[in-house]
């Protein structure tokens, strides 16, 4: 990923909108919580965070949750020098069992769903007890992989490069606290 300058960045905030507030995202984050409590109560999941997106949402969400539950992450890639393969790069694969565990995979969007579904894949074949997918952000558009979906999301958005909230900008600005996009009269 190339470095972008102070100056580039700050042109991109000024010709960006916020498409969903801080206290909207805090909203969801809250929603979510309560429907993982009701779901996870009693079941003591492993919790992974798919890197690097998915550490915000993650970090949000687990001072609400009730349930006991141990937690881990993933870094997995289908990039590499910015190109996208169809091969997943798994950049630190989990150290830890999750044969016979139920599993709660935490991300930041849904987009296409091709990495997530991979990721899915690839830790199915260490036979969890059940496995399930949580986002902050489910992007709304007619790309998504096929036979695949997510099980909980915080909020749809509209089919345009967001950042914000675990998202980034070519690297930066994933610590917003709202969902922003460029203006799209600035594209």
């Amino acid at each position: 990923m190339t470095q972008i300058s102070n100056q580039e960045i700050e042109k991109t905030l000024r010709n960006s909108e916020c498409l969903i507030s801080s206290i909207e995202v805090a909203a969801a984050y809250e929603r979510l919580a309560a429907q993982l409590n009701l779901h996870y109560a009693g079941l003591n999941p492993i919790v992974m965070v798919v890197m690097n997106g998915g550490l915000i949402p993650a970090g949000q969400l687990l001072t609400h949750l009730t349930f006991y539950h141990r937690m881990h992450y993933i870094h997995a890639s289908r990039y590499r020098d910015n190109e996208g393969t169809n091969e997943l790069d798994w950049k630190f694969k989990p150290d830890v069992s999750i044969e016979g565990e139920h599993v709660l995979l935490i991300d930041d969007i849904f987009d296409e769903g091709i990495t997530l579904k991979a990721v899915v894949e690839e830790l199915s074949k260490e036979k969890p007890l059940s496995m399930e997918c949580c986002v902050l952000l489910n992007k709304e558009h007619d790309r998504k992989v096929a036979d695949f979906d997510v099980d909980f999301v915080g909020i749809n958005v509209a089919d345009r490069y967001v950042y914000g909230c675990g998202m980034d900008f070519h690297g930066y600005l994933r610590h917003l606290p709202g969902i922003y996009a460029i203006k799209e009269d600035k594209i």
